[in-house]
């Protein structure tokens, strides 16, 4: 293999890397997290006047990644919605758990009657 050929494969080799250790997790607010470990909980939407969660329902719903080549499972605010017994949603929050790209996990945690 010639030099050139390997400098093009070593750049398309890190360039892959960073790509996929790089989430694309798009919020309202999204805290930094770490390459070799992140576990964070923020907001999912931006209306606060109705953050009062005293007395609330309360759901959950998740998906999983296992070294980002299978991922599985329904984190949409309906289904946690469907988990929790919610008709209407007041708030949503979301957890997000990494371990060095290995595994991650992302809950939607909504709130409401």
């Amino acid at each position: 293999m010639s030099k050139s050929s390997v400098s093009i494969l070593s750049v398309f080799v890190l360039a892959t890397m960073v790509f996929s250790l790089t989430g694309c997790l798009v919020a309202p607010f999204v805290p930094p997290s770490g390459m070799a470990y992140s576990q964070f909980d923020a907001p999912l939407d931006v209306d606060f006047q109705n953050t009062d969660l005293s007395g609330m329902k309360k759901g959950t719903s998740e998906t999983m990644s296992i070294l980002g080549l299978v991922a599985t499972g329904d984190a949409s605010a309906q289904a946690a919605a469907k988990n929790g017994g919610i008709t209407k949603i007041v708030h949503a929050d979301y957890e997000y758990f990494n371990v060095l790209g290995v595994v991650q996990r992302t809950t939607v945690i909504v709130y409401g009657k």
